[in-house]
């Protein structure tokens, strides 16, 4: 059986200089002002293509349920006419008859 003890014994401790182990501090490189604005352009740019590209899927959606729209708002002012037909002209027009001088 091999024993570490005497690699532990006759190991001497030394000083650790802590400086070696900070990290040194990067040097920090201004940008210049046409960096500055050339990446504000492209920000610009990516927000005004999906701005596009959202509209654009938003007029096709528009288009493509176009005709189920109309035909859903012709079916309901057909029943709303029809409800009003039945309930209110027809009860005054028999409220009028019944009120003949």
């Amino acid at each position: 059986m091999i024993s570490f003890l005497p690699f532990i014994i006759m190991y001497k401790p030394t000083l650790t200089n802590f400086a070696d182990f900070i990290e040194k501090p990067k040097p920090v490189i201004p940008k210049s002002k046409y960096e500055v604005q050339s990446d504000i352009n492209m920000y610009l740019n990516i927000a005004l293509l999906l701005v596009i590209v959202i509209g654009g899927i938003y007029l096709y959606q528009r288009f493509k349920y176009k005709q189920d729209r109309e035909e859903e708002t012709k079916q309901k002012l057909q029943d709303f006419d029809n409800y009003l037909n039945d309930y209110f002209v027809n009860d005054m027009l028999s409220k009028q008859n019944n009120n003949t001088y």
